[in-house]
C-alpha cells in the first residue's frame, strides 16, 4: 500500500534530492512538499516528477520558521490525511554572523526554526502516525563536532540530534522509528560564495577530499526510511571529516 509522506523545505538542495529519491523508489499514496517562499521552484519540482506522482503531490506553502506556518501545514495535513507514514523534517537555517554580533532575535529565530517548530509539528501530528511510521530530522555534523563558524547553528543541531534519541519513547506504542541524518559539508546553496581557499582548506580535512552531494545525503535518508531496525540513531554523512586535522 502506498505511503503518505510529508517533507518540509523540499524544493531545493538536500530536500529536493530526497523528493527525487522518493519519486524513483517509493510507493507513494500522497506526497506533501512544503516550501517557504519560492513558488516557482516548487512548481518546477512538481512538474519534473513522473506524471502519475504529480497527481499524488501537493505543494503547501508555509513558512516553517513561524508558528503560523506550522499551524497552516498541520491544518492541511489533518484535513487531507487519515494517517502519516513518513515525515522528513528538513527545514533549517543558520548564520555566519560572529558570536559577538548575535542578537536575541537572531538566536531565537534559528532555535525556533531548527528545533521548536519541528518539535511541535511532531506533537500536533503525533496521533496521525501509522504503526511502523518513520520520522527523519535533518541535523548536521556541526551538532556533533563544534564548527567555528556558527555557535547557534551547531547548538540547534545538537538539540536535533538529541531529539532523534529522546522522542523514540513518545512513540513506543506505535513503533515509530525516529532518526537524524547529520551531513557534513554538502554542495548546496549554503556554499554559495565560498572561496577556493576555503574549499581547499576544508577538503584537506575530509577523507574523501571533496564536499558531498545532496543526492548522497538523500540516498542514506531513504535507506533509513526503509529500514525498520534503525531507531534513535544519528547517522553521520561527512566523507570522513576530521581524519586529516
Amino acid at each position: 500500500m502506498g505511503k503518505n509522506i510529508i517533507i518540509t523545505s523540499g524544493t531545493a538542495g538536500i530536500g529536493k534530492s530526497i523528493v527525487e529519491k522518493i519519486a524513483k523508489e517509493a510507493d507513494v499514496a500522497h506526497l506533501i512538499i512544503n516550501y517557504g517562499h519560492n513558488e516557482e521552484a516548487a512548481i518546477a519540482l512538481k512538474e519534473s516528477l513522473p506524471g502519475e506522482l504529480q497527481a499524488k503531490t501537493e505543494l503547501v506553502q508555509a513558512d516553517m520558521s513561524e508558528e503560523a506556518g506550522l499551524l497552516k501545514l498541520v491544518d492541511y495535513v489533518k484535513e487531507h490525511f487519515d494517517h502519516i507514514d513518513w515525515l522528513i523534517c528538513n527545514t533549517g537555517i543558520g548564520t555566519y554572523m560572529k558570536f559577538d554580533e548575535y542578537t536575541m532575535d537572531v538566536w531565537d529565530k534559528i532555535i525556533r526554526t531548527n528545533v521548536t517548530i519541528p518539535v511541535f509539528l511532531i506533537q500536533k501530528l503525533k496521533n496521525l502516525f501509522a504503526e511502523g511510521g518513520k520520522i527523519i530530522f535533518m541535523a548536521s555534523y556541526s551538532g556533533i563536532v563544534p564548527y567555528s563558524s556558527s555557535v547557534v547553528y551547531g547548538t540547534s543541531k545538537a538539540a536535533v540530534c538529541f531529539l532523534a534519541k529522546t522522542l523514540v519513547k513518545e512513540f513506543d506504542g506505535k513503533q515509530v522509528c525516529i532518526n537524524a541524518i547529520a551531513p557534513g559539508f554538502i554542495e548546496t546553496r549554503w556554499q554559495d560564495g565560498r572561496s577556493e581557499e576555503s574549499y581547499q582548506r576544508i577538503n584537506a580535512k575530509i577523507a574523501a577530499h571533496r564536499f558531498g552531494k545532496p543526492e548522497e545525503v538523500a540516498k542514506i535518508t531513504y535507506d533509513v526510511l526503509t529500514n525498520d531496525y534503525i531507531n534513535g540513531t544519528v547517522i553521520e554523512v561527512t566523507g570522513g571529516y576530521g581524519y586529516f586535522g
